[in-house]
């Protein structure tokens, strides 16, 4: 059996380990090969050859947004070309909406969760001739249905065997990035802990976070420093800091690296940490935390199940980042239903605030996209709203902003709306332009600050065209397209 892993092309620069095949490929028993169309400028030639050999399976993952788009067509024209070449999906975009993934001419199964125990057991039902749907976690459409079994439990990372970076060329995947010149990922725990009814992730691990050890942890961080230089590490973690003594223990681990780190943290538990756990963060080299603020609104807040989390919150959290040193990246998710005006203008004026406190604090501004969980989800269903039911449907023009959480085509935000928001941000981020974005000179951030300035003073956030254009012409990249 050929075994073939697949990472589309994610974004325009995307130069990061593909963790979500390698996490597969280290539990495989027989031989693989990695096909990574983000450093490899002739990846579908090689990808072509590869799955002409009989008995191939090509394992796949796909993100939503430029993944989905790039994945579902070159699968489409490997399956023509290759009838008998066996398509799996699996990661976050399958895993949410398996259906659309399985019914799909271009796919033969999908992996519904954590695949490290699904893909060893579905190779071996293919050898064997046995039914793979009988392998926990894994879907096809059959009959006119989709079926499927349930997900296994959920293991953590470091039960398994270490990532076979040895594989790899690493050089391909030395970013250079804000945080320093040789970036690369790591994923140090899976799932969540808490249940955020605008989050996906809840609908992958429903509320379930299992850590590695931070003994594990540091061990790998030390590694990609000493082996292959790393001066810079991004956690992808959905929840880096949900347990104090853990990132206490990996930060007095790490210190002395000389390794600029970034994470994604919940603002009410960080609040918590001792000022003894900040200034091990801060000693250990931790650069910037994601923070999802998510609206300045108290009554959007309460109903996206924030588990208590208040504006106050944001505000504090702004102060006591900024006396340690490290950067707070806050993420808001505006146009909520109930009452999007007022939440889109209690957003903006907090987004000010902590701009006013802390100008060196980063933002990001998403339009609230839904996803299949009881609450908010339930009032866009009761005014129209429903998800594409084919890879088509979530290829075409209508959903191309849905993915990036720019045009959610939900039925109380109308065109207007959904234009504020965006000429706001476009002020916001020409007065004060991302200190992660490489792209701006000295001067091209000097002379966006000094146009934006008087929009950005008295509120005049309307048609801000001028900015737009520099910003296009300049390549300026907004926080959230950095790859973080």
């Amino acid at each position: 059996m050929n075994v073939v892993l697949f990472n589309p092309r994610a974004q325009k620069s995307h130069r990061r380990l593909p963790l979500s095949v390698l996490m597969v490929a280290r539990v495989l028993d027989i031989p693989w090969t990695l096909v990574d169309a983000n450093v490899e400028p002739d990846a579908e030639t090689r990808l072509d050859a590869l799955c002409a050999v009989p008995g191939t399976v090509l394992f796949v993952t796909v993100m939503p947004g430029p993944q989905l788009r790039a994945a579902t067509p070159i699968c489409r024209r490997l399956k023509t070309a290759h009838p008998e070449l066996t398509v799996v999906w699996g990661g976050y975009f399958p895993s949410i909406h398996g259906p659309a993934c399985a019914r799909d001419e271009g796919v033969d199964y999908v992996v519904e969760g954590q695949g490290e125990r699904a893909a060893p057991a579905l190779l071996r039902a293919l050898a064997d001739g046995t039914d793979p749907v009988n392998v926990p976690g894994v879907g096809t459409w059959r009959d006119g249905a989709f079926v499927h079994s349930p997900p296994a439990p959920t293991h953590r990372a470091a039960d398994f065997t270490d990532i076979p970076y040895e594989r790899l060329d690493m050089e391909r995947y030395a970013a250079r990035t804000f945080l320093g010149a040789r970036t690369f990922n790591h994923h140090s725990s899976v799932g969540c802990p808490y249940r955020c009814n605008f989050c996906a992730v809840v609908n992958v691990y429903d509320g379930r976070w299992i850590p590695d050890p931070a003994d594990h942890v540091v061990r790998v961080v030390r590694r990609l420093a000493t082996e292959f230089g790393a001066d810079a590490i991004e956690f992808h973690d959905n929840n880096f800091f949900a347990w104090e003594k853990r990132v206490a223990e990996v930060a007095r681990g790490i210190t002395g690296c000389r390794v600029a780190w970034w994470g994604e943290g919940r603002i009410d538990t960080m609040l918590e940490f001792s000022g003894e756990t900040w200034e091990a963060m801060a000693r250990a080299g931790l650069k910037m935390v994601f923070f999802g603020a998510e609206s300045g609104d108290p009554a959007a807040l309460d109903a996206m199940d924030k588990g208590g989390l208040k504006v106050e919150h944001t505000r504090e959290i702004n102060r006591v980042a900024a006396r340690h040193g490290i950067v707070p990246e806050f993420s808001f998710v505006l146009g909520n239903p109930g009452n999007p005006t007022r939440d889109i203008a209690m957003s903006t004026a907090l987004i000010r605030d902590l701009k006013r406190d802390n100008p060196d604090c980063e933002i990001i501004v998403y339009l609230y996209t839904p996803v299949p969980l009881p609450g908010m989800y339930d009032a866009a269903r009761a005014g129209g709203f429903a998800f594409p039911d084919t890879l088509d449907g979530w290829l075409s023009p209508k959903w191309s902003g849905f993915d990036a959480r720019r045009d959610p085509r939900t039925p109380w935000l109308d065109a207007g709306m959904v234009r504020g928001v965006h000429d706001f941000e476009a002020v916001l981020h020409a007065r004060w332009p991302s200190a992660s974005d490489l792209n701006l000179s000295g001067w091209q951030r000097r002379v966006l600050r000094l146009l934006a300035a008087p929009r950005y003073r008295f509120g005049w956030y309307a048609r801000p065209w001028e900015l737009k254009v520099l910003q296009r012409a300049w390549g300026y990249r907004r926080p959230e397209e950095m790859g973080f």
